[in-house]
């Protein structure tokens, strides 16, 4: 090829290229969209069965048209894959009844838009409840004998469950247990303890199933403290002693064991993660020990190498109160020997080097002496009850001071974190405390709302319910 035609082959090259970039000055018609935004006048819906389900619909859009929007809704279970789904309304606003099961579901709403064809959706979640399914159970005392009530997520206050389904019997004096309620292979744990025996009720309606000797292959003397429910392992402490069991023993043969050998006696506090299993505390030796629940045997923790904050096998202090903060980290408090000085100890039971952090308490009146604590699982902060007054304990302050007074002369009988364990997503899960008092010879429990800082949202309650006996215990049950 001469230079020539290789010159002409360049240039015609070029003019095809800067033919496709030439911009294109097309006389073009664009069309705007329709912007639709569906809004509900409620988001989390709770009802208690037999109960209607109502959601009124607002459609914000851009472009209104007259052809309006078809309308569907959808109730299924919320989790995994949907296997029924019921459509429950086809109009825009949703008046249906539930008849389905109690449990946790997704509303759908689906919106088409007649003339483009578009479809927009909203979910919102429904829990569907009986009388006893969800809320906080409140254990009150009066005329030398126990029963249960209960507050459910609607406040709905139901008297008396206990004594109603089990022919007018009534829980012994001094009941002062529920441990938190948890599920294995679909059936919820209801565990009920007094000062010499404790029973397992059902789920449902509460329903007396056992007594305390029922659990052993061997009953020790009954002086129940605390039961725990992790996983496939059930744990008892029956005066300092653990009894313990595997969940995944054959049916009937999975009893509490004799407790380990040795001279202990175990702290009443829960340390327990998937990787580092039942952590505990023996007050004998003061050291914390790994339980193996299937063996019923306690292990010591080993030395780590080079110098640690602290070891695990060998605190030396005596132990005020121990929780998992945000997992798998934990925070133990402990007075020493000579009850003059405070301390906080941040630890992980499942690493080689298990300590994180040892910070001594400057000031926090009362704690010494405290018997009411809520370990928070988000923050570095130990809330407890001295007197009349609820104090929250800032560990990287070093600090406490009261977050709430009660009026002189009120007692505080319970505290707890609301804990939703079948619906980690609300809002108020690990940011709420219960407290129950007695208050001129009448009940009450208050909900306070945590704000992010740690102190209670405008400093005080959000809801108050009254008329109550004494209460002994409150304890919230998330939806089986």
């Amino acid at each position: 090829m001469t230079k020539r035609y290789i010159n002409i082959y360049i240039f015609c090259l070029a003019a095809l290229v800067l033919a496709a970039c030439y911009k294109d000055k097309g006389n073009y018609d664009y069309q705007a969209i329709n912007e639709v935004t569906l809004k509900t006048d409620r988001e989390a819906i709770s009802l208690i069965l037999p109960d209607s389900l109502k959601v009124n619909v607002t459609i914000e859009q851009t472009i209104p048209d007259p052809a309006g929007f078809s309308f569907e809704w959808v109730l299924y279970l919320a989790g995994g894959t949907p296997l029924e789904r019921r459509v429950l309304d086809t109009t825009q606003n949703l008046k249906a009844r539930i008849t389905e099961l109690p449990g946790s579901y997704y509303l759908m709403l689906y919106a088409k838009d007649r003339k483009t064809g578009v479809e927009y959706q909203k979910r919102l979640v429904v829990s569907v409840l009986t009388a006893y399914s969800e809320g906080w159970m409140v254990v009150e005392e009066n005329n030398g004998a126990c029963d249960i009530s209960m507050i459910s997520p609607v406040d709905t206050i139901f008297r008396n469950i206990y004594s109603t389904t089990n022919n007018g019997q009534k829980l012994p004096a001094g009941t002062f247990r529920i441990p938190e309620i948890k599920t294995h292979n679909g059936d919820q744990k209801i565990y009920i303890i007094s000062p010499a025996d404790m029973i397992q009720v059902t789920y449902s309606d509460f329903k007396k199933l056992s007594t305390f000797n029922e659990f052993f292959w061997e009953p020790p003397v009954p002086k129940p403290q605390e039961y725990f429910v992790n996983g496939t392992e059930d744990m008892m402490l029956n005066n300092g002693k653990i009894h313990s069991r595997s969940l995944n023993a054959p049916s009937g043969a999975n009893k509490l064991n004799l407790p380990p050998s040795g001279n202990h006696f175990i702290a009443p506090y829960e340390l327990y993660s998937v990787a580092s299993g039942y952590v505990v505390f023996d007050t004998v030796s003061q050291s914390f020990l790994k339980l193996n629940a299937s063996s019923s045997s306690l292990t010591p923790f080993p030395t780590p190498s080079g110098t640690r904050l602290f070891y695990l096998n060998n605190i030396g202090k005596k132990l005020l109160y121990a929780e998992l903060n945000a997992s798998p980290k934990c925070y133990a408090y402990f007075k020493n020997n000579d009850n003059d000085s405070l301390f906080a100890y941040g630890f992980n039971p499942a690493v080689t080097n298990p300590d994180l952090d040892k910070t001594e308490i400057l000031s926090a009146p009362g704690l010494i002496d405290a018997r009411l604590f809520v370990g928070s699982r988000t923050l570095p902060h130990l809330y407890y009850v001295s007197g009349h007054q609820i104090y929250k304990l800032d560990v990287p302050a070093k600090t406490a001071a009261p977050v709430y007074s009660f009026p002189a002369g009120t007692e505080i009988r319970a505290m707890k974190m609301y804990r939703n364990l079948k619906l980690s997503t609300d809002s108020y899960n690990n940011k709420l405390i219960a407290v129950a008092t007695h208050e001129n010879g009448e009940g009450k429990v208050y909900y306070f709302p945590i704000s992010p800082t740690g102190s209670f949202v405008n400093n005080t309650y959000s809801k108050v319910f009254t008329g109550f006996n004494k209460i002994n215990e409150i304890t919230f049950k998330s939806l089986k």
